[in-house]
């Protein structure tokens, strides 16, 4: 008896470190998520719009000074737009395939959701089970079915336990080593993208000097 209840002490520490493991592991999880989504957002609706009215300028204060020095102004117009245009058809590609992704990653969140409600409605489930079963002592004064094991069926099943936490261990610290990747990776392209907006304000910087004296080169 002793020996079975030092084992089942031993099984409670093991799964209750593993939920709070899991718990900081979602923790983190939802963080990377948080800092995914904001790099994204700001990618798109900072860094991408901000690069694309340069574009827009460029395109003006090119057609400008083509329109000015261009011994054959019909053709060479033709082909400043024709290279937008081509610009263009680029971008509308990589948006739709960008859209592409976001789908399958939406339609992963809902999975994980669906996932995280069917768990929900386990826990309630065995609480009401469990509410079922009280009351069934209250009223009969006997232990209902599932807990009239004896010592040896007991202690087989606590072994059944140990030996799915240490495979459950085993995954988690996967998952937890593949979080931190995840997290360093989050915040390079971080960096990354504080990077890239600095160069689009200094283009910026550029264009806008450009316009600013297009009559030099237009007059």
């Amino acid at each position: 008896m002793e020996k079975l209840i030092d084992k089942l002490e031993k099984s409670w520490s093991i799964l209750l470190n593993q939920r709070s493991r899991n718990y900081l592991l979602r923790s983190k999880i939802d963080q990377s998520i948080a800092i995914t989504n904001s790099n994204l957002t700001a990618s798109f609706l900072g860094n991408q719009q901000m690069a694309n009215h340069n574009t827009a300028d460029i395109k003006y204060c090119l057609k400008k000074i083509v329109k000015k020095n261009s011994a054959e102004l019909d053709a060479t117009e033709l082909n400043v737009e024709l290279m937008f245009m081509k610009h263009q058809q680029k971008l509308n590609k990589r948006l739709m395939e960008n859209s592409k992704a976001l789908m399958s990653a939406i339609e992963q969140l809902q999975q994980a959701h669906q996932r995280v409600m069917k768990t929900n409605e386990e826990i309630v489930s065995f609480n009401l089970s469990m509410l079922e079963a009280t009351s069934e002592i209250i009223s009969t004064d006997e232990l209902p079915s599932q807990m009239r094991l004896d010592m040896d069926d007991t202690y087989t099943e606590v072994e059944k336990i140990e030996k799915g936490c240490l495979l459950s261990d085993k995954v988690l610290q996967k998952l937890i080593t593949q979080m931190e990747e995840i997290s360093v990776k989050n915040d390079v392209l971080s960096k990354e993208l504080s990077n890239k907006r600095e160069k689009i304000i200094k283009n910026r910087d550029h264009i806008t000097g450009v316009r600013a004296d297009l009559s030099i080169w237009t007059k």
